[in-house]
């Protein structure tokens, strides 16, 4: 399938002679700088029962987390989203995803905590994976009083954040706790050493130009590449994981290394859901004000966690 008409456009544009490639910028700078471009192709904020900023303890410090709440209904208590963030690892917060989150919220009828984990090139793997899971801990224990079901836990992320969750669901496994149910994985990074056809077509001119730049930010030597928890490709064991959905993009270098492990995911028993927007570039549910065919990754996914739990 080709390019979506009006991303074709916009990528076809000649380079802004201006641009200042990321590699060149101080960590502040990268992080204000996409947050700006990000608020201009974001989509319309969706209004949700409650958004609430709080922090819960991590690994070295205080983490903040956005939790957004559904309208209220009769019943029990709806299921609880640990969301992590996409942005490379290096940058990325949570007001770069709230659109994301308030949709997802609205449409699932999760509760929602998007949880700030440390960022690189300051906090390098596996810093971000402990903070996640301390939270996803924390999250789980607080889940009552936070209006959430204790006993309805997914997880899920874009991109680094993708890569974040897939570690997550290892340790929760691994350390016995907590249990989840559900792991939702938007174009996850799943393999930091690959060659793939994707990346070799894709890797300049599709808006993830800098992923070497990236992975370089976040391991402290090669061989991290090769660890499970920063590749969750290379894992040994991908048995005894949640059900998942993960979502490719045709255009996208990391294409095939997320369709790869959807794959390795049903070979170990796992009940998976795979699914390529064949028209579409990496990122692209962060785009929906720009493309607003992009939302449709956005409902599919809002559709398969109303699905795991339940939900009408």
């Amino acid at each position: 399938m080709e390019l979506e008409p009006k991303l074709k456009e916009i990528l076809s544009l000649p380079p802004d002679p201006n641009e200042i490639p990321v590699e060149t910028m101080a960590p502040e700078e990268a992080r204000r700088t996409w947050k700006a471009d990000m608020a201009q192709v974001a989509g319309k904020p969706v209004a949700v029962g409650e958004v609430r900023d709080l922090s819960l303890p991590g690994p070295a410090g205080p983490l903040a987390f956005r939790l957004y709440k559904p309208a209220a209904k009769p019943g029990k208590a709806p299921p609880l989203l640990v969301y992590l963030h996409g942005g490379g690892w290096i940058r990325g917060d949570l007001d770069t995803h709230d659109d994301i989150c308030r949709y997802l919220c609205l449409h699932s009828g999760c509760v929602v905590a998007s949880v700030a984990y440390r960022l690189s090139p300051e906090a390098k793997f596996p810093e971000p994976v402990d903070d996640a899971y301390a939270a996803l801990l924390w999250l789980a224990k607080e889940a009552g009083a936070l209006g959430a079901d204790p006993a309805r836990l997914a997880i899920g992320g874009d991109s680094a954040g993708g890569n974040i969750a897939c570690a997550v669901t290892m340790l929760a496994r691994d350390r016995k706790g907590p249990r989840i149910d559900f792991q939702l994985l938007i174009y996850p990074v799943t393999d930091l050493a690959s060659a793939t056809e994707s990346k070799r077509l894709y890797s300049k001119g599709y808006l993830l130009n800098s992923m070497p730049f990236y992975i370089a930010s976040y391991i402290k030597n090669e061989a991290d590449k090769q660890n499970g928890l920063a590749s969750p490709l290379r894992a040994a064991d991908l048995s005894r994981l949640p059900p998942a959905f993960v979502l490719t993009a045709g255009y996208d270098p990391l294409r095939d290394e997320g369709e790869a492990y959807a794959e390795k995911l049903k070979a170990a028993g796992v009940n998976v859901t795979l699914k390529r927007y064949a028209d579409m570039i990496h990122g692209f549910v962060s785009i929906t004000g720009l493309i607003p065919s992009a939302e449709l990754g956005l409902a599919d996914s809002a559709a398969a966690l109303r699905r795991a739990f339940g939900l009408q």
